[in-house]
């Protein structure tokens, strides 16, 4: 569901409901980018305004202090929104990855900007296909479909081979926290790039790293499980900072303060000594359940991507099955 511009030029010609279309998705995705790597700001906010979804959600009265602090706690402390972290083995931003969209960059003859950020964060992806859709607008109003289509290609295939394996993940990890105006922006990024994605994938591609089962390692500690929680790839869901103090607060356990993994560890550790790890192992077991509907909601809304989604569902699944596992283990090495 795009949102028009009304500053973009009106396109003549047979091709006006293309060109029109091509020009409302680049506007959404350069908003939405923008959103996302600097939140809302002065310049935005008109634009921002225009879209009541979003409207009805910005803080009032706005404050551009509170809007770049609230965007910096939820990217630099919650969610870390970049394709290497959701899709790597490690957990880190950049590295190989983040090459390789550089590389899909510079094929298209996109320069990323960038200052602020790693070029394989949400945002930088965003303006990408924006840039991508904007020049398909230009071809159609030049009357150059060829030129037009091979811009439509150029976009599903970074749809299939980078955006949309990993950020529907991404975007349900933000819509759970709770921020209302950045969880509002995820569901209409996400209807928006899953809308626009047109493609039949007829064989699910191999985006995520060998599936792993952790448990079958009789050595296995609360570290090892810490560890795979935390890393999306490998466990389907996501565990902000927020969200485990959340569990902390829920069962009243002292869960410590540093990384998401020592906050987690700490958790599990004072779970064993205050005997409140089988029902905290239950609301873990509740939340992989929660997010393999939320996977398939998506997959029955959207069936043309539902081979990008099912795998991420799988990996909730699995977890969800370790987790009851762990329930009825002992042998757990603390």
């Amino acid at each position: 569901m795009p949102f028009s511009n009304p500053d973009c030029p009106t396109p003549n010609g047979s091709n006006l409901n293309l060109a029109q279309l091509a020009r409302a998705r680049s506007y959404s995705y350069r908003l939405f980018s923008q959103l996302y790597l600097r939140g809302v700001t002065a310049v935005s906010l008109p634009y921002v305004q225009q879209i009541p979804e979003l409207t009805a959600v910005l803080p009032l009265p706005f404050d551009a202090d509170d809007a770049a602090a609230s965007h910096h706690e939820l990217f630099q402390f919650n969610v870390f929104a970049h394709e290497s972290f959701f899709l790597s083995e490690d957990g880190l931003v950049g590295g190989e990855k983040t090459a390789v969209v550089n590389q899909r960059y510079f094929k298209f003859g996109y320069k990323p900007d960038s200052s602020d950020s790693q070029t394989d964060q949400l945002g930088q992806e965003l303006a990408c296909l924006a840039f991508l859709v904007s020049q398909e607008a230009d071809a159609w109003e030049a009357d150059l479909p060829l030129v037009a289509n091979q811009r439509r290609t150029q976009q599903q295939q970074f749809l299939q081979t980078h955006l949309l394996t990993w950020a529907p993940a991404c975007l349900l990890a933000i819509q759970n926290q709770t921020n209302p105006f950045f969880a509002e922006l995820a569901q209409l990024t996400q209807a928006l790039l899953l809308e626009h994605f047109a493609t039949a994938v007829s064989t699910p591609p191999n985006f995520l790293p060998p599936a792993q089962n952790i448990l079958a390692n009789d050595k296995t500690g609360f570290k090892e499980i810490v560890r795979f929680l935390l890393l999306p790839a490998f466990s389907g869901i996501y565990l902000s900072r927020d969200d485990i103090g959340q569990l902390g607060r829920q069962f009243e356990l002292p869960r410590g303060f540093g990384s998401r993994e020592m906050m987690l560890l700490n958790l599990l550790r004072t779970a064993v000594q205050y005997d409140a790890l089988p029902p905290l192992l239950t609301t873990l077991q509740k939340s992989c359940r929660d997010w393999q509907n939320k996977y398939q909601q998506l997959s029955d809304a959207h069936p043309q991507a539902a081979p990008l989604i099912g795998p991420w569902q799988e990996r909730a699944e699995a977890t969800e099955n370790m987790v009851a596992e762990l329930m009825a283990s002992s042998s757990i090495v603390e």
